[in-house]
């Protein structure tokens, strides 16, 4: 059997009830799409797990099938949060924003490290206003200044609050990763890693 343009690899399957032995031809594109819809069905059926819930919020902004709906595994690699042309150092931040795994940011500190028993809300240290956490100090720190107009071009992903990380992610557009990645080290600068909630 001959094969199409664009469709030079085949293998052929051992059985198939029923059937005859048959070849089947697939080219780059097809696995690559084939591959996305099997890391969609999985990420859509683990949204959960993806999640971050604002403990200061009595009701959910988003359900987690409005969430699930953002999934889309293919515009993450076509449209990476991070580029090839980065250092170690401005991974390391830009990933700390996604995940929120970092002293930098209060709420990290107050949930999974021992935090002192007299602060009842991971209140930032900068501002000293509001509760502590990633979209905090991107979107809402007023101690945070001269970044108005990253923050503008992050709106359509800032309005998924504690769960920006989604949108942005799963964005085809790469004017918002592009400024996510100037916002981040901007935010970073004026942030410092301290040790108010520990005992």
């Amino acid at each position: 059997q001959g094969t199409s343009s664009g469709r030079r690899n085949s293998m052929r399957a051992s059985s198939l009830t029923g059937y005859d032995q048959v070849d089947f031809f697939y080219s780059v594109d097809d696995m690559r799409a084939f591959t996305c819809m099997l890391w969609d069905k999985s990420l859509k059926s683990d949204i959960k797990t993806l999640t971050r819930q604002d403990e200061f919020t009595i009701h959910p902004l988003h359900s987690n099938e409005e969430l699930s709906n953002l999934v889309d595994s293919e515009a993450m690699l076509e449209f990476p949060i991070l580029t090839r042309d980065q250092t170690r150092h401005q991974s390391t931040v830009i990933l700390d924003f996604v995940n929120g795994h970092c002293m930098r940011f209060q709420n990290f500190a107050y949930r999974y490290l021992r935090c002192n028993p007299a602060i009842a809300v991971p209140t930032c240290l900068e501002c000293g206003l509001l509760p502590d956490s990633p979209y905090h100090k991107l979107i809402e720190c007023t101690a945070v200044t001269r970044v108005d107009s990253l923050r503008g071009q992050f709106s359509s992903v800032a309005a998924y609050e504690q769960n920006f990380h989604l949108a942005l992610a799963f964005s085809r557009d790469e004017g918002i990763k592009k400024a996510f990645r100037e916002l981040t080290p901007a935010v970073a600068e004026q942030s410092s890693f301290r040790d108010g909630l520990l005992i």
